[in-house]
């Protein structure tokens, strides 16, 4: 006799439900992101560099951070690149993650800081995998943020 399967009907009710109940507890994990990302250039000119978060703190940003990145950009791209830089770590995936990278300039960094090319993923995306994940956060500990995602990492590759 075979065990009694779930209908799809079933089944897909219970996705929606347990994708409701994750992205409102995940909005309580993510609650201290970034509610603006800056400018590196305007942040290199402030006493204090910081960003306003989601719950109202504010994150200090290391100034030998940013000047480090500075050290690698030329004056348009100090404009460009808005800090922090985010990480999504999505819930399918314990090896890797995904750097949010809205411009050039950020695909430039990441690969001066993790010393190897890298390249899009997809548009807007680059993945990367513990090891440099690692390497990113030590080198880049205060001007990058973690973002968590209910999408598992099949999911990522599709979208």
């Amino acid at each position: 006799m075979l065990p009694p399967t779930v209908s799809e009907e079933a089944q897909s009710r219970y996705e929606r439900f347990l994708e409701a109940y994750l992205s409102g507890e995940l909005r309580l994990v993510n609650s201290g992101l970034a509610r603006e990302r800056r400018p590196l250039a305007v942040l290199l000119r402030e006493e204090h560099p910081s960003v306003h978060c989601s719950d109202g703190s504010d994150q200090a940003l290391k100034r030998a951070e940013l000047r480090f990145l500075a050290g690698m950009l030329d004056e348009s791209e100090q404009e460009a690149l808005l800090l922090p830089i985010i990480i999504e770590v999505a819930g399918g995936s314990e090896h890797e993650a995904s750097v949010l990278c809205t411009s050039d300039v950020e695909l430039k960094v990441l690969s001066q800081v993790l010393g190897m090319p890298v390249e899009f993923e997809r548009p807007g995306r680059v993945r990367i995998y513990r090891p440099q994940l690692g390497l990113l956060r030590k080198r880049l500990r205060t001007t990058t943020q973690y973002a968590f995602s209910a999408r598992t990492g099949d999911e990522s590759r599709v979208r």
